[in-house]
C-alpha cells in the first residue's frame, strides 16, 4: 500500500505538520512577547532553553511511558493540552496579564508535551507501516519539518504583524484542537500498549541503557546526535551576528542568509526521500553530519554574501540528511518493544542542544562569532572521526542474509 493511501499514516503526518507550523509560530511569538516585557535578549534566549530542557530531563522517561499507554489516546491528550496552553496565552494577552513567570511556566509545559509527542508520533509510524515504508515515511515527516523550518519564520513574522499575538495563539488553540481530534478519530489501527507494561520503571531504564550498549549502532546514532547538537546545529544562532556585523547586511538580507540553511535542509531531506536506498542509510547519516559541520566551518570566515549563502545551503543539505536518517535509524535498528524508549532517549540527546547554544554563546563573547563557529566546528569534526573509529557499526553495514542491513545486531 502506498503511503498516501494509508489513512492512519496521513493522520499522523497531518498532526506533525500542524505541530511543526505552530512550533515555529509560537517560538517567534513568545520571543516577541518576552522581549516586549523585558527588553532583554537574554530572557528571549532563556525561553528557548526552557523549551528544550524537558527533552533532556524527561525524554527517556517519556519514551518508557509511551510503551505502557495507548499512544493514540495519549497523542490526543498531548495536543488537547497544547490547545489549552495556547488558549491560556491568548486570554492572558487579552486581559494584559502576561508576565515572565507565567510565560516560562507555559514554555516548560509545552516543552514537556513536545518531549512526549516525539516518541509517541514517531513510533506510531512503525505501528501503521511496513518495514519497507518506514524509512520513506519518517523522511517525509522530516521534509515537512524542514519545510516549516524554512517558511515558519516568514509566516510567523507575517502573523505577528498582521494578526497580532493574541491571534497567533488563538490559531494555535484551534489547530492543536483539530490535531487532537485527528489523533482520536483519524488513527484507527495503532497505538495499543506494548506487552511489557508490568516491568518496573527503573528496570525499563536499565534495560534501555543495556540495549544501547548491546546494539552498538544505536550507541553510534546517539553519539552522533550528541555531536550535531553540541557542535553542529548551534552555529545557526550566530548567522544573524555574522550577517550584520561581518557581512554588513540589511535585515532583509540577513533573513535571506538565515533561510538558505533551512532551504538546504529541505533540499537534503527531499533528496533522501527521492533517491536514498536503505542499505546506505547509515552512511548518509554520518556523511550528512560531516557535510553540515564542515560547511559551517567554511561559513565561519566567508567574506561575501553569495559565498556565505552557498556554504549555508550545503550545510543545510547535510543537516537535512542527518535529520531524515536520525529517527529512521533508531526505529529500524531497535527491537519493536523498545522503539518508544529509544525514541525517548533520542530526545534526551536532542535536548542537549541547549548546552551547545550556551557553549557557542560563551565562545562568541570570548573569541568573536567567526572564531566561535570555527572552534566548535573543529571540535565536532574531531569527535565525529573518533566516534566512527570506535563505533564503526554506525558507518559500515553488517550484512546478514536473513536480516535487514539496518537491523542487523538488533535483537527481535
Amino acid at each position: 500500500m502506498k503511503l498516501i493511501q494509508n489513512k492512519d499514516f496521513l493522520s499522523i503526518w497531518f498532526i506533525g505538520l500542524t505541530h511543526n507550523i505552530l512550533k515555529w509560530l509560537e517560538i517567534l511569538a513568545v520571543g516577541v512577547v518576552v522581549f516586549e516585557i523585558t527588553d532583554s535578549p537574554f530572557y528571549v534566549a532563556m525561553m528557548v532553553i526552557l523549551r528544550f530542557m524537558p527533552l533532556t530531563i524527561f525524554g527517556f522517561l517519556n519514551g518508557i511511558i509511551a510503551e505502557r499507554i495507548n499512544r493514540r489516546k495519549a497523542l490526543f491528550y498531548v495536543f488537547l493540552s497544547m490547545a489549552v496552553c495556547s488558549l491560556s496565552y491568548a486570554v492572558l494577552i487579552h486581559y494584559g496579564m502576561v508576565n515572565l513567570w507565567l510565560i516560562a511556566l507555559s514554555v516548560i509545559t509545552n516543552g514537556f508535551l513536545w518531549a512526549l509527542d516525539f516518541p509517541l508520533r514517531r513510533t506510531l509510524f512503525a505501528d501503521v507501516l511496513s518495514h519497507e515504508q518506514l524509512g520513506k515515511a519518517i523522511t517525509l515527516d522530516s521534509v515537512t519539518n524542514n519545510f516549516t523550518r524554512f517558511l515558519g519564520p516568514i509566516f510567523g513574522g507575517f502573523f505577528v504583524e498582521y494578526v497580532g499575538l493574541k491571534g497567533v495563539f488563538i490559531l494555535g488553540a484551534v489547530l492543536y484542537s483539530l490535531s487532537a481530534m485527528v489523533a482520536l478519530r483519524g488513527i484507527r489501527n495503532a497505538g495499543e500498549p506494548l506487552k511489557m507494561v508490568h516491568e518496573k520503571y527503573l528496570s525499563s531504564i536499565k534495560n534501555g541503557i543495556d540495549l544501547l550498549f548491546r546494539v552498538r549502532v544505536l550507541l553510534g546514532i546517539m553519539l552522533i546526535t550528541l555531536i550535531y547538537n553540541l557542535w553542529g546545529f548551534p552555529f545557526v544562532s550566530m548567522i544573524p551576528v555574522i550577517g550584520k556585523d561581518i557581512l554588513t547586511l540589511s535585515p532583509f538580507s540577513v533573513g535571506l542568509l538565515a533561510s538558505s540553511e533551512g532551504l538546504g535542509a529541505l533540499t537534503g531531506a527531499f533528496l533522501i526521500l527521492t533517491y536514498a536506498n536503505e542499505i546506505h542509510y547509515r552512511k548518509l547519516f554520518v556523511l550528512g553530519t560531516l557535510l553540515s559541520i564542515l560547511m559551517a566551518l567554511c561559513f565561519s570566515h566567508a567574506s561575501q554574501f553569495i559565498i556565505a549563502v552557498i556554504f549555508l545551503f550545503f550545510s543545510g543539505i547535510g543537516a537535512g540528511c542527518f535529520s531524515a536518517m536520525q529517527s529512521t535509524l533508531v526505529i529500524l535498528c531497535s527491537p519493536k518493544d523498545a522503539r518508544a524508549r529509544m525514541m525517548g532517549l533520542l530526545t534526551v540527546f536532542i535536548g542537549l542542544a541547549t548546552l551547545g547554544f550556551i557553549q557557542i554563546g560563551l565562545f562568541a563573547n570570548w573569541l568573536g562569532a567567526q572564531n566561535a563557529i570555527f572552534v566548535c566546528s573543529v571540535e565536532g569534526l574531531i569527535v565525529l572521526v573518533l566516534v566512527v573509529k570506535f563505533v564503526p557499526e554506525i558507518f559500515y553495514e553488517q550484512h546478514h542474509s536473513s536480516e535487514s542491513p539496518l537491523s542487523s545486531g538488533a535483537p527481535r
